[in-house]
Parts: structure tokens; C-alpha cells; sequence
């Protein structure tokens, strides 16, 4: 059986997809569709802000919809009211995709939101943030053997944010405080890494607060990142198939992007700005010159190393009839 208020509704909603001719009064159209008066005045100003926000109606002081498939959106809402069905799910799956979408992405809860929130954001910069939240993110440099003596940073992959990142992540209420997150982020994101206590230091760089648009939730984020530099007397520090080392230029560029992905640095950024001697002036993390791996150098330069690779065939070819 269909609940009072949300027959109420729905019949608020298709009163004004039906009606044609001059400007009603929304509770005057609820009062047609037989609602009591009461109900017809409550529901009027709701519905009226609601669909204002959906931009079905002309601004005024009596509704007008503002086309054919406009009243279509409304008489497709106020089916779903009717009937008790949501037109959004999935709202525990975090993590959004970039276009193309699929139907079933679209209407996926965090990606509405996502979508939602990015016009808002465009429409209005000062945008209020809906959310708040405490980060940790982590400066690890070192040098690169073959990379003309660079000083190099690291960078994850977020597969929820589609983007490269310092490592790092949000401050628990588990965590004693935000050094003890930060060390428990880089047990968790490099592989094979363990804290030894009075080896490993993280020397506090800064906070940066900054406003962006999460990926992950879909909704206006303020941040309030907590830098830390690690320092660590490990010849070579294990960072797994999602990590990258980035030069500084580009670790400091917004339109870097890795393997089609971005780097998330607007805070980084921020901080380079408040270090007395910038990123550049920050010591190594790692000692002496850091070797890569096989897998880093065909990642890095996949042409070369194909064209090696052709060369030394050629080299075997060309040998056999001398070995035979």
C-alpha cells in the first residue's frame, strides 16, 4: 500500500506535468489533484524547492515546466514515489569513473553525487564542502641511477581516485596522532616495508587545507593534509607495481599525467610554496643512489628496451652460420 505523504507527493508531481494553460499556484494544483487543503500547502513550497534544484520549472512565483521532457522527468519521479523504488543504488560503493558511462554507472549514487557535485563546484568555486577530513601524505626522495643524478619523489596509484598521489591517507581514530597514521599508511601501501623505530623518522613539513572534489566520496572535500619527509637509511625501498618516481618538475605540474593517469599535487604545490628552500632544498630520504628495477626501465623507456631487444636478436641471427 502506497504511504499517505508519498501518494501526496506523487500526485503533487503529475498535477503540474499535466497541467497546461496560465501559472497555478503549486498548492492550488495539489488542492485539483485531490489533496486536502492542509496536505496542499505543506507539500507546495517542498516539492517546489526540490524541483527548482532539478530545474524543471521556471523561475517564478507560479510553476511553469519549462518543456515536454520536463514533464516527462516528472511524471518518471513520480512513479518511483508511488511505487517505493529508488532511481539511485549502490550509495556503499565508493570510488567514481571518468566518461564514457554506462547507465547502470550513472545512476550508481556516488557517481550522481560526483556529477552533481562538479556542476556545483563549476556554477560556484566557494562552493561550501559538504565534508571534512584529516590526511596524512608522505614525502619520500631519492635519486635515480641513469636519471642524471635528479632528485625523484614518489607516487602511488589510488585505484578508488583514478590518480597518482603522494602515499598516504586518512588519519584513523584509531591512530595515536597523524606521524603514527602516516607510518601506518606506508606499512600498509609499500610492500615489504616495516617501521623500525629509531631507524625511521618523518620529520614534519607542514599542513596545507585545501578544497577539492573527491573522487571517492563524489562530494566537495576540505582537506587539511599533514606533509611529513621520511627518512630512512634503507639502500632501496620496495614500492610495488603501483608506484612511480616522478622528477621534480613533473612531481610539481598539474598536467603530468602517468600511464593516462594525473597526479593529484595541488596541496603539494601549496607546500612547496611554504618551505623556506622549496621541495629542491629538502634532503634525500633514501641514501646514496637508487637503482631500478627491470620492470621500472621497460615502463620508463619501452622503446628502447624494444629495440635493444630486436638488436640483440639480430646479433644471435647473424652469429649462427658463423657457429655452424
Amino acid at each position: 500500500m502506497v504511504d499517505e505523504d508519498a501518494a501526496a507527493v506523487a500526485a503533487l508531481l503529475e498535477a503540474v506535468a499535466e497541467h497546461a494553460g496560465p501559472p497555478v499556484p503549486l498548492s492550488e494544483l495539489g488542492r485539483r489533484a485531490g489533496l486536502s487543503g492542509p496536505v496542499a500547502d505543506a507539500a507546495a513550497p517542498m516539492v517546489g524547492a526540490l524541483l527548482g534544484a532539478f530545474g524543471v520549472l521556471r523561475p517564478g512565483q507560479d510553476p511553469v515546466v519549462v518543456s515536454p521532457q520536463a514533464r516527462c522527468f516528472l511524471r518518471s519521479i513520480a512513479s518511483y514515489v508511488r511505487s517505493g523504488r529508488s532511481v539511485l543504488d549502490n550509495w556503499e560503493r565508493p570510488g567514481t569513473a571518468e566518461p564514457p558511462y554506462t547507465g547502470r554507472q550513472v545512476l550508481s549514487g556516488p557517481q550522481f553525487l560526483y556529477l552533481a557535485e562538479e556542476r556545483r563546484l563549476a556554477l560556484d568555486p566557494d562552493a561550501e564542502p559538504l565534508r571534512r577530513t584529516e590526511v596524512v601524505q608522505v614525502v619520500v626522495k631519492t635519486r635515480l641511477r641513469g636519471r642524471g643524478g635528479r632528485a625523484h619523489y614518489l607516487v602511488l596509484y589510488d585505484d578508488r581516485a583514478r590518480q597518482y598521489q603522494l602515499p598516504g591517507g586518512h588519519v584513523r581514530s584509531s591512530d595515536a596522532d597523524a606521524r603514527a597514521a602516516a607510518f601506518r599508511e606506508l606499512e600498509e601501501e609499500l610492500p615489504g616495508y616495516h617501521h623500525v623505530p629509531g631507524r625511521d623518522s618523518l620529520r614534519e613539513l607542514g599542513t596545507v587545507p585545501i578544497v577539492q572534489l573527491s573522487r571517492t566520496f563524489g562530494a566537495i572535500t576540505e582537506y587539511r593534509i599533514t606533509f611529513f619527509q621520511l627518512e630512512c637509511p634503507v639502500a632501496d625501498l620496495p614500492v610495488g607495481p603501483g608506484g612511480r618516481w616522478v622528477p621534480e618538475a613533473d612531481v610539481l605540474d598539474p598536467t603530468t599525467t602517468l600511464d593516462g593517469a594525473s597526479l593529484n599535487v595541488a596541496a603539494l604545490e601549496e607546500l612547496d610554496r611554504s618551505l623556506p628552500g622549496r621541495l629542491s632544498g629538502l634532503p634525500l630520504s633514501l641514501p646514496g643512489v637508487r637503482r631500478r628495477s627491470l620492470r621500472e626501465v621497460v615502463r620508463d623507456r619501452p622503446w628502447e628496451v624494444v629495440g635493444l631487444v630486436i638488436g640483440v636478436l639480430g646479433l644471435v641471427v647473424s652469429l649462427v652460420p658463423l657457429l655452424t
